[in-house]
C-alpha cells in the first residue's frame, strides 16, 4: 500500500475510533448500551464501469489502423482493417455470379407461366382426341392391340389433366421446378452472405462505445486471431474494487451499503459510493480468506485514472 493510502486509512480509523469513544451525557440510571459496529476500511483500485479487449477473429496482416490511442469511439465503429485475401475476394465474386444466375433462372421460370398453361391445355385437348380415336378403334375391333392403345391413351390423358391441374394451382409454374429454383436462390443467397462475412470480418469493429486505450497495432503488422490489439474503456462511470476483505469483514458488508472513497491522488476529495457486487467465490491471500467487493461511485472527476489506489471506508 502506498504511504498516502496508508495515511488515509489511519486517519479514517482514528476518526471512527474517536467517534466511538466520545463521552456520553451521564444519566440518572445506568442502562446497558448496545455496542455499535465499527466501519471497515480497505484498499481498492479505481476501474472504469466497463472495458473490453478488441481482437480480430481472423489472422492476417494489418492494412490500416483507423483510430488513435485516447480517441472516443462508438459501438460498431471500424477500428482497423486487415489486408484483403485473394481467396476471399474470389469466393465473393463467384457467390455474386451464382446469386445472379439463380435469381435470373427463377424469374425466367415465372415468365413462362402463361405459356406453360397454354401448352398444358393443348396437351389435354390432344390427349382427349387421341383417347376418342382409340375408343372408336376399340369399339370397331376389340382386339388386344386396340385395348392396349386405348389404355395408353387414357393414361396419357390422365397425366395431361394432372399436369394442367398442378399448373393451374401454382399460377402456371411446375411446383417441383419452382421449389428447385427457389432452393437454388436461397442457397446462393446463403453463400453470398457467407462470402461477405469473410470480407467483413477483416475489419475490426468496436464492440463497446468508449475510449481507446492500450493501442498496440500498426500497419504491416501480422496478427493472430483472438490476440488483443487494443482495449475500449467506458469512463462514463467509475468503480472501485477491493479484494482484501476477510471473511469476518465481508460478513458485515451488504449490497446497497454506503461507502466513502478517498483516492491517493485526490486526498482532499471524498467520493460517495455504494456496494453493487460481492463475489460469492473466495480467494486465499497470505493465509487469509478474502472476497472482492465492487463499489459504484456516485461522482467522477476529470483527474480520475484507471488503476488509482483508493481508501474505502464502509459505513456501519
Amino acid at each position: 500500500m502506498k504511504k498516502l493510502s496508508l495515511f488515509v486509512l489511519i486517519a479514517a480509523a482514528a476518526v471512527l475510533f474517536l467517534s466511538a469513544c466520545s463521552p456520553q451525557t451521564a444519566s440518572t440510571e445506568a442502562t446497558p448500551t448496545a455496542v455499535q459496529p465499527q466501519g471497515i476500511i480497505a484498499e481498492g483500485r479505481l476501474e472504469p464501469v466497463n472495458s473490453l479487449s478488441q481482437a480480430f477473429s481472423l489472422p492476417g496482416q494489418v492494412a490500416e489502423v483507423l483510430v488513435q490511442d485516447g480517441e472516443t469511439v462508438q459501438i460498431g465503429q471500424p477500428l482497423a482493417r486487415l489486408a484483403d485475401s485473394p481467396e476471399a475476394k474470389l469466393a465473393l465474386r463467384r457467390a455474386e455470379q451464382e446469386d445472379l444466375a439463380a435469381r435470373q433462372a427463377l424469374e425466367a421460370l415465372k415468365t413462362t407461366a402463361e405459356t406453360n398453361l397454354a401448352q398444358a391445355r393443348l396437351t389435354v385437348l390432344n390427349a382427349q382426341d387421341a383417347l376418342d380415336q382409340a375408343t372408336d378403334r376399340y369399339d370397331a375391333d376389340e382386339s388386344d392391340e386396340n385395348k392396349a392403345k386405348l389404355d395408353a391413351a387414357q393414361a396419357n390423358l390422365n397425366l395431361a389433366e394432372k399436369t394442367l391441374a398442378a399448373l393451374e394451382d401454382n399460377a402456371g409454374i411446375d411446383p417441383d421446378l419452382l421449389a428447385a429454383a427457389e432452393a437454388r436462390v436461397q442457397s446462393a443467397k446463403a453463400a453470398l452472405e457467407s462470402a461477405g462475412v469473410l470480407i467483413d470480418t477483416r475489419t475490426l469493429n468496436a464492440t463497446l462505445g468508449g475510449t481507446v486505450v492500450d493501442l498496440d497495432l500498426q500497419s504491416g503488422e501480422l496478427v493472430t486471431a483472438g490476440m488483443p490489439v487494443m482495449t475500449i474503456a467506458d469512463y462514463s462511470e467509475w468503480l472501485v474494487k477491493t479484494d482484501n476483505l476477510t471473511e469476518l469483514e465481508v460478513a458485515r458488508v451488504s449490497l446497497g451499503q454506503k461507502v466513502k472513497v478517498v483516492l491517493d491522488a485526490l486526498p482532499e476529495t471524498t467520493v460517495e459510493g455504494e456496494v453493487t457486487h460481492i463475489n460469492a467465490r473466495y480467494e486465499e491471500k497470505r493465509g487469509d480468506i478474502t472476497y472482492t467487493v465492487t463499489i459504484r461511485l456516485a461522482q467522477s472527476d476529470p483527474a480520475m485514472r484507471w488503476g488509482m489506489t483508493a481508501a474505502v471506508i464502509f459505513q456501519p
